[in-house]
């Protein structure tokens, strides 16, 4: 800068001696009145511009340093200073000339191809003003790219990485631990064992938060508050939660259904708002099921960690009796009744719908089940048919759009089988209803209905038939079940139950003893679910097209061109689980909806449900699907082999 007001004032010097040059000149050779006077003026504005230029040009100088001036040789160690770097390059992009910065942390990199040398460096050739950071021998650079003049600009910013670092590891983060079914296992321990097992069980959780630096506090018999940071909670991750089998192991020990689950609230800058989110985590956790950790973080999706374990089965019946005098007073409140369950409907679907029907007229009151006949499960549709023909079931079912226009305050939504709006019959009827009630046996997941005034949600019961006819038993009122009702029902336990291979507990053959005593027709509900021809042998081409992955699973899809539909996916799937030495089994076709669908079951050894939830879908432990919007098998398959690897990579059970 100050070479240039220098140059600036020698140019206007060098102007005004020309001037007053050919002012002297002229006068010389005219020797003129008007000469003279033309000379005497350009002297007088030449010593004027002259002064001006000169007073002007050192004020400037007074207050302008150049940098290369000021440091000369020095400029260099400016540079490094101040953590910048430039990078050279020539038309093939190879490195012509580097700053010493470079040098200054061990790295050499002059000749070296840039791509080459750092990879990510690639989009700053493809973007005109996009910046990237790379890493260079521990050093985090920004770096900028002047395209015309072949240059890379580069800007330490270790430091910031450093700080930024350090304010995330000490963000705070709220965790709660809860013993899983508490009080039923101890109430069931005589008073030596109880004990000890209560002792060891407090140790190991503390010495856990201990080890962990995390500071918890018991606040309930069965439940700890405590806080954390996010290092924390990163060392928990690697250490992939080891706390839940730890307590696992220890529950076997004394032969007790006992498990840990946790839920954790992380990046909210309120600790108002991370307690919210550690609840509502600790009960998704224990709402699908227990043993395992649940971690909401803010604007992302919660993720899950253990569930390794089925469910197990709850001794206690009381949750079942103040759910049905809950239930019992809703139904006698409200003015107007619906009962729905899910798209594409099952029997346990459609046979749970039946049994609250009845349940509502037992109290005289105007009740209508929401159906949609075009989203019924194939074999669902005769038997709905049937019904329909029957003057009794005349009015009983109804179209979603005829139950927006019979909605009305005091109506009451009984959701059964399904607590997600997305597989809702309808979502318009879901909205428009305030008061909804939620029965379901599936697995909690972050989708939920909104604020329902009552829910059930029971993940150890093998079936929704299952869990409303236990509800069935604590009403004093006598409620009658039809024998064809009955069937529909033990239907729809066969169905969910894989016909009694599959999430079985002493209380499902309880309720199937109990349909055996509403006269079920045992024979009959098997003849509702036999194949004709055609899909025997659709059948038999998936099975054809199975495939062993990771030794102990099997992946079966049907043929590009062939429509089949979930029910039959799910019915190979559960033929073939009857294979020795083999956990689990995926089932993959075109559904008539011209998506891909994917169906899931397996052992206790591996949770089909967090692999399907991986892949967006959902289920139980055991039991679970998923849908895409495509047509194009073989990248679902690919999709699925992905989320099985991740699985089994997170969890370790890689044979």
């Amino acid at each position: 800068m100050a070479k240039r007001i220098i140059l600036a004032r020698n140019i206007i010097m060098m102007g005004v001696l020309v001037t007053l040059a050919v002012a002297v000149i002229s006068q010389i050779i005219v020797q003129s009145y008007t000469s003279m006077t033309i000379l005497i003026m350009v002297s007088i504005y030449s010593v004027a511009i002259s002064m001006l230029a000169i007073v002007t040009s050192n004020l400037l100088l007074r207050e302008t340093v150049d940098i290369y001036e000021a440091v000369n040789e020095e400029a260099e160690n400016l540079f490094l200073y101040g953590g910048l770097g430039i990078i050279h390059y020539d038309e093939s992009r190879n490195i012509e000339w580097s700053s010493d910065i470079f040098k200054s942390i061990g790295a050499f990199v002059n000749g070296k191809k840039i791509i080459e040398w750092q990879p990510k460096l690639a989009k700053l050739f493809e973007n005109q003003d996009e910046t990237t950071v790379i890493d260079i021998r521990g050093h985090k650079f920004e770096v900028y790219n002047d395209h015309s003049k072949r240059i890379l600009y580069l800007k330490d910013i270790t430091d910031f990485f450093t700080l930024e670092n350090d304010f995330f590891d000490q963000q705070i983060c709220i965790i709660y631990a809860s013993i899983d079914n508490y009080e039923d296992v101890f109430n069931s321990l005589d008073e030596r064992n109880a004990t000890m097992l209560q002792s060891r069980l407090r140790e190991m959780i503390v010495d856990w938060a201990d080890a962990n630096d995390i500071a918890l506090k018991q606040y309930k018999e069965d439940t700890y508050f405590g806080f954390f940071n996010e290092r924390i909670y990163n060392k928990m991750i690697s250490d992939k939660f080891k706390i839940i089998d730890d307590v696992n192991a220890l529950a076997d020990d004394y032969d007790a259904v006992l498990s840990l689950s946790m839920g954790i609230g992380r990046q909210a800058t309120a600790v108002r708002e991370l307690d919210d989110m550690a609840i509502n985590a600790i009960n998704l956790a224990r709402s699908r099921g227990g043993a395992q950790v649940a971690v909401k973080t803010k604007d992302e999706e919660v993720r899950y960690f253990g569930g390794n374990l089925a469910v197990g089965e709850s001794s206690s019946r009381i949750k079942a009796r103040v759910i049905a005098q809950a239930l019992k007073g809703l139904v006698k409140q409200a003015s107007n009744i619906y009962i729905m369950g899910h798209v594409i409907s099952d029997f346990d679907s459609f046979g749970s719908s039946l049994a609250f029907y009845k349940i509502c007229r037992t109290f005289a009151k105007n009740v209508h089940i929401i159906i949609d006949a075009n989203s019924l499960e194939e074999k669902v549709l005769p038997v709905y048919k049937e019904l329909i023909e029957d003057p009794y079931y005349s009015d009983v079912f109804i179209s979603p759009s005829t139950a927006l226009e019979l909605n009305r305050n005091g109506t009451l939504l009984i959701n059964v089988d399904n607590h997600k709006p997305s597989l809702a019959i309808s979502k318009d009827v879901l909205r428009a209803v305030k008061n909804r009630v939620v029965i379901d046996h599936h697995r909690r997941s972050e989708e939920f209905v909104n604020a329902p005034v009552l829910t059930y949600l029971e993940p150890a019961a093998s079936s929704t038939v299952e869990l409303t006819v236990e509800l069935m038993m604590y009403f004093k009122e006598e409620i009658t079940i039809t024998e064809r009702e009955a069937t529909i029902m033990y239907t729809g336990l066969l169905i969910d139950t894989s016909f009694f291979n599959n999430r079985v507990t002493s209380r499902t053959f309880e309720i199937a003893a109990t349909l055996k005593e509403m006269q079920a027709d045992i024979k009959g509900a098997y003849d509702l679910l036999q194949d004709d021809y055609l899909t025997v042998k659709t059948k038999i081409n998936i099975k054809s097209n199975s495939y062993l992955y990771k030794e102990n699973i099997l992946i079966a899809f049907a043929d590009d061109n062939q429509i089949v539909t979930r029910t039959i996916l799910a019915q190979v799937g559960n033929d073939m689980m009857q294979i020795s030495d083999i956990d689990a089994v995926f089932v993959v076709g075109l559904d008539d909806d011209n998506e891909v669908a994917v169906s899931a079951r397996s052992t206790s050894n591996i949770n089909v449900q967090l692999i399907c939830e991986n892949m967006g879908g959902g289920g139980h432990f055991t039991m679970a699907a998923a849908q895409f919007a495509t047509n194009d098998i073989e990248k679902v398959l690919e999709r699925l082999e992905v989320a099985i690897d991740n699985y089994l990579d997170e969890r370790n059970l890689e044979k």
